[in-house]
């Protein structure tokens, strides 16, 4: 499996971790899963650990990604997620600028402490 979609026990978010190399089909596949599993326990937090996953998409088709494909899966607009990065790993922040532009309140971090903190304050 080259991804992971579960609740950690005892919290409050949804966790997925990536473990290949990002492409927009890769996305709306680990993406579509975290969203069926937030339904299913009424969760609307995220965690995306992508470390060790850069995003190997285009510019371009990270922002159609961002405001087309995510939309067409229904990932909520009330979601607040976080993504969970290497140190030194820019791969993600045309992305993560574009979720913001399209809506989606979302926040990167290189330490899992923080953006667990993160997520408890939202």
């Amino acid at each position: 499996m080259d991804f992971r979609v579960s609740i950690p026990e005892g919290q409050d978010y949804v966790l997925i971790e990536v473990f290949k190399p990002i492409t927009s089909n890769f996305a709306l596949e680990f993406g579509c899963e975290a969203r069926k599993l937030g339904e299913e326990f009424n969760l609307k937090k995220f965690l995306f650990d992508v470390r060790g996953a850069p995003n190997i998409q285009s510019v371009a088709k990270n922002y159609v990604f961002a405001y087309k494909e995510l939309p067409e899966i229904k990932f909520p607009k009330s979601a607040i997620s976080a993504f969970l990065l290497d140190q030194g790993d820019d791969s993600h922040e045309f992305i993560e600028l574009a979720f913001k532009n399209a809506g989606y309140t979302l926040m990167s971090f290189t330490r899992q402490d923080e953006a667990i903190e993160w997520l408890k304050s939202h």
